[in-house]
């Protein structure tokens, strides 16, 4: 079974060093933050096709930019039909300002219809506005899902359940203590593997090869042998994929 990174900005990432992942095995879900980025990630996918699944998204994070904003997610909409899954895409409440909650909504519900109507999965960023996140999903009926790096309330994790959705447990769990708390509560055919690298988080610089550790983590936390835990993982992400209908 492949080591699964199913949310990392490979972008941004030195050729040398996705050469390097992509010669490890990695499995890698490559997110994008805006239409240049989304651009880059379709290129590297179709370099490394057998490694490499392409999310094209405009970050929730953009919003605070409020350059072309329409333009951009035209442009970026326009490239969902070439990629395997739209990412990162969501709302954040927490590092953005509360005034382009409007436009972080109208934008995100425009992606999830995108998702619904091509039956691609979402890669999906819900910093401080988890409740928000959840309620456009489940408005628009949306089947296909990946919460990145879920921290938000143990008590919405009930209803991710029941929707079937996938969390995406980061390597920051390492030290995060609120990541060990989801992944205990969380069963394991709904657990994918991350490390939302390049990025440096309290001293841990976030990148593909702390997974494996992740995987050991996991497998303390579950008290089921890593191995069990790694084939897991695979089988998670090959039916979030549809590979096995492939």
């Amino acid at each position: 079974m492949r080591i699964i990174d199913a949310h990392v900005h490979l972008s941004d990432f030195k050729r040398e060093e996705i050469e390097d992942f992509i010669h490890e095995g990695y499995i890698l879900v490559a997110v994008a933050e805006d239409y240049e980025s989304s651009l880059r990630t379709l290129e590297l996918r179709d370099l490394f096709p057998e490694n490499i699944k392409a999310c094209v998204g405009l970050h929730p994070w953009k919003t605070r930019e409020q350059l072309n904003l329409e333009a951009e997610l035209e442009k970026v909409l326009d490239l969902v039909r070439d990629s395997d899954c739209i990412g990162e895409v969501g709302l954040d409440k927490k590092f953005v300002p509360e005034n382009t909650l409007q436009d972080q909504l109208r934008i995100f519900n425009q992606f999830v219809d995108a998702a619904t109507k091509s039956g691609k999965p979402l890669n999906i960023h819900s910093a401080g506005a988890w409740g928000e996140v959840l309620d456009v999903l489940c408005e628009k009926k949306a089947e296909r899902v990946v919460l990145h790096w879920w921290t938000g309330p143990i008590n919405l994790l009930k209803e991710i359940i029941q929707s079937g959705y996938y969390v995406t447990i980061n390597a920051s769990i390492k030290i995060q203590e609120k990541s060990r708390k989801i992944a205990e509560e969380l069963p394991l055919n709904l657990i994918l593997t991350e490390s939302d690298g390049p990025y440096n988080y309290r001293g841990l610089y976030l990148n593909p090869k702390l997974v494996p550790e992740t995987l050991q983590i996991l497998s303390q936390i579950k008290n089921v042998p890593v191995q069990d835990i790694k084939n897991k993982v695979w089988q998670n992400f090959l039916n979030l994929f549809n590979a096995n209908k492939a």
